[in-house]
C-alpha cells in the first residue's frame, strides 16, 4: 500500500517526536467525545498532544492539519461530523499553548517574508487553520498581513461582532466565570463580584489562603488576555490581584490541571474560568459550582484565522465555513459547550439571551462584556505596554 506524501511525512514526524502513543481515557470524555476519538492516533511530546483523525471513507486523498488551543476530544466531534461531508478528508489537529502557535506562526509568516521558511519543531506540519482562545494574539496576525481573508457567503453573513475583515473568525463565546468547591467553600461564602471575592481574600480567616489559583499571566494567552480586560473593566483589580498574591495563590498556564486540583479539593477556588470547561465536569457528575459574576461577566471567544503559509488553504476554508455554519455551531454548542457566536453577539450588544443556558445569564446580559475581534484588542500587545503590565502584574501577584 503507498500512503500520500502528507501522510507519510506526518507518520515520520510521529516517530521523530520520540512519544508512544498514549492510552485515550475514555472513561473521561463525555460521550460524544468519546465516539469521536475512537480509531484516532494521538501522541504527545515537544509541547504539543497531535491526534491524527482518519478519513471516514479510509481512502485519504488530502490533509487537513490544525494547530490549536483547545481540548481536542470536545473538538472532535466537529471533526468527525465534517469528514462524514468529506469522507476522504484526514485531519491532523496539534494541541498545543495559543502563544506557541502565536510564537511559531510568526516565525512561519517572518520566514516567508525572507522568502525561507523557518526550521519546524518534530513531527510539526505547516498548519492550515489556527483555532486558539487568544483573540487578540489571532488579530495581532491579521493586522500584520499574516493570515487570508475568507470572503465566503457564510462569513459575509455573520454579524459584525463575530468576525473582523473576514479574516479573524469567531467560533463560540466562553463566558468567564469562578469556580469552586462547596466542601471547602460553602455556597452561602461564595462571591458573587469581585469585590466580595476581595472581602473573603481579606477575611480575618483567610479560607482561601493557599487554595486559590487562576491563570499566569506571563505563561498563558488567554491569562494575558483576561488580566488586561479586568483591567479595563475593573478599577480595582490591581488591589484584588496584590490580595490573591498575599494569600499565597497558585497559578497555571493550563485550566485543566487547576481545576483538577480543585476537583481534589486541594484548592478552594480558581478566578477566571472559561465557563465550558467547568459546565463539562459539573455533567460529568463533578461537585464543582460555577459563579457567573454579577459586576460583570467577560465572554472571550475561540477564534480561528487562516494562515497566510497554510500550504493547504483550500481544505481549510470549507471547514471553516462549516464551523461557523449553523450546522457546525450546533456541534461546537453541544460538544464544547460553546455559546454560537451569534447568540453570543446578540446578547453582548443588544441583551438578548434567548437560546442561552440561564446558569451562565446570571445577573443578565447587561453584566457581559463580549470580546469581539478588532484593534481594540491590540493596545496591549505593544511590546513595552505588554513589559510593563507584566512587571506591574508579577509584583501585584508577588511573583518573582
Amino acid at each position: 500500500m503507498t500512503l500520500p506524501q502528507d501522510r507519510r511525512l506526518w507518520l515520520r514526524g510521529l516517530g521523530a517526536l520520540g512519544a508512544a502513543a498514549l492510552a485515550p481515557a475514555w472513561a473521561a470524555l463525555p460521550p460524544a467525545a468519546a465516539r469521536a476519538m475512537r480509531g484516532t492516533t494521538t501522541v504527545s511530546g515537544n509541547g504539543a498532544t497531535v491526534t491524527f483523525f482518519p478519513p471516514a471513507s479510509g481512502r485519504q486523498h488530502a490533509l487537513l492539519s490544525i494547530d490549536c488551543a483547545t481540548d481536542t476530544a470536545l473538538f472532535a466531534p466537529a471533526i468527525r461530523d465534517f469528514q462524514l461531508r468529506e469522507p476522504d478528508l484526514a485531519v491532523r489537529c496539534a494541541d498545543r499553548q495559543s502563544l506557541d502557535i502565536h510564537a511559531q506562526a510568526l516565525a512561519r509568516a517572518e520566514g516567508r517574508l525572507r522568502g525561507a521558511a523557518p526550521p519546524l519543531a518534530a513531527g510539526d506540519g505547516a498548519p492550515d487553520l489556527l483555532v486558539s482562545s487568544s483573540l487578540d494574539l489571532q488579530t495581532q496576525l491579521a493586522n500584520d498581513g499574516h493570515v487570508l481573508a475568507h470572503p465566503s457567503a457564510l462569513a459575509r453573513g455573520l454579524p459584525a461582532g463575530a468576525h473582523w475583515r473576514q479574516e479573524v473568525f469567531s467560533l463560540g463565546a466562553d463566558a468567564v466565570v469562578m469556580a469552586y468547591h462547596p466542601r471547602l467553600l460553602p455556597p452561602h461564602q461564595a462571591p458573587r463580584t469581585r469585590g466580595q471575592l476581595l472581602a473573603l481574600l481579606r477575611d480575618a480567616g483567610r479560607p482561601l489562603a493557599g487554595r486559590i489559583a487562576t491563570y499566569d499571566a506571563t505563561r498563558s494567552g488567554l491569562g494575558y488576555l483576561l488580566a488586561t480586560q479586568d483591567s479595563r473593566h475593573d478599577s480595582t483589580a490591581s488591589v484584588l490581584l496584590a490580595a490573591m498574591g498575599a494569600s499565597h495563590v497558585r497559578l497555571g498556564d493550563h485550566i485543566e490541571p487547576m481545576l483538577d486540583a480543585l476537583e481534589r479539593g486541594e484548592l478552594a477556588l480558581v478566578y477566571n474560568v472559561p465557563a465550558s470547561y467547568a459546565q463539562a465536569r459539573i455533567a460529568a457528575g463533578s461537585p464543582l459550582r460555577l459563579i457567573v459574576p454579577e459586576d460583570y461577566t467577560l465572554l472571550t471567544t475561540r477564534s480561528a484565522v487562516i494562515p497566510a503559509t497554510a500550504p493547504n488553504p483550500e481544505l481549510a476554508r470549507p471547514f471553516l465555513d462549516y464551523l461557523i455554519s449553523p450546522e457546525g455551531q450546533a456541534v461546537l454548542a453541544r460538544d464544547t459547550r460553546l455559546i454560537p457566536i451569534r447568540q453570543a453577539v446578540a446578547a453582548g450588544t443588544a441583551g438578548r439571551t434567548a437560546g442561552i443556558d440561564p446558569e451562565l445569564v446570571g445577573a443578565g446580559a447587561s453584566s457581559w462584556r463580549l470580546l469581539a475581534p478588532g484593534l481594540g484588542l491590540l493596545v496591549y500587545l505593544d511590546p513595552l505596554k505588554r513589559q510593563r503590565f507584566l512587571q506591574a502584574w508579577a509584583t501585584s501577584m508577588a511573583v518573582g
